[in-house]
């Protein structure tokens, strides 16, 4: 079995990229998705976040229960603090490592793809067989999540300021695939699986 990362910046059709995939029958690990999943679910890490964010990061039914991640005191706790967030990704991303190794051994395909915006930042790309990086221009990008989610230009250079610059970890990747629209998205997965497949 293959692992194969996919990564890109908002908006850069990373998500795309992969429903094209699981389209073809080639399971996607969302780590963005399971990270949010198992800051609720998993007992450790949500004891290790209450330590470390306090209880108004979570949304806590009459019962007691935990209902879901408060998003807006997470992000303004992050904002105000910018180590904070260091903290929380060295809390968060072992835990999703590890859901994703156990996840990738119980798939038959004999490729796996892990959907994850922050893999080249770390030494973590490493741990995979190839790293699929998905690139456009940044004006196609901001006008993809303006319609996509209704927010503001200024909103959306704000968001992608916030991430990686990928350009500069284009090195790491060792695939990449334009979505700007001059060559067909489709056909770029098409060849992308048949070099992974072939290699």
């Amino acid at each position: 079995m293959k692992k194969v990362a996919i990564t890109g910046g908002i908006g850069s059709g990373k998500t795309k990229v992969c429903e094209l995939l699981q389209e073809k029958g080639y399971p996607v690990y969302p780590s963005d998705d399971k990270a949010k999943y198992l800051m609720v679910h998993d007992q450790g890490l949500r004891t290790k976040l209450l330590a470390l964010l306090g209880t108004e990061a979570y949304v806590v039914g009459n019962d007691g229960q935990v209902l879901d991640l408060n998003k807006g005191i997470i992000s303004s706790a992050i904002f105000e603090d910018s180590s904070l967030k260091t903290r929380l990704e060295s809390l968060v991303h072992p835990v999703v490592r590890e859901d994703f190794e156990k996840w990738s051994n119980e798939q038959t395909s004999s490729l796996v793809f892990h959907e994850s915006a922050l893999v080249l930042l770390t030494r973590y790309y490493l741990h995979f067989d190839a790293v699929v990086l998905v690139s456009a221009p940044e004006s196609i990008r901001v006008e993809r999540v303006m319609k996509r989610d209704g927010v503001s230009r200024e909103a959306v250079l704000k968001r992608i300021q916030s991430q990686p610059f990928y350009d500069e970890l284009e090195e790491r990747a060792t695939h990449l695939i334009d979505n700007s629209g001059v060559i067909r998205l489709e056909d770029q997965v098409m060849a992308l699986l048949e070099d992974l497949i072939e290699a």
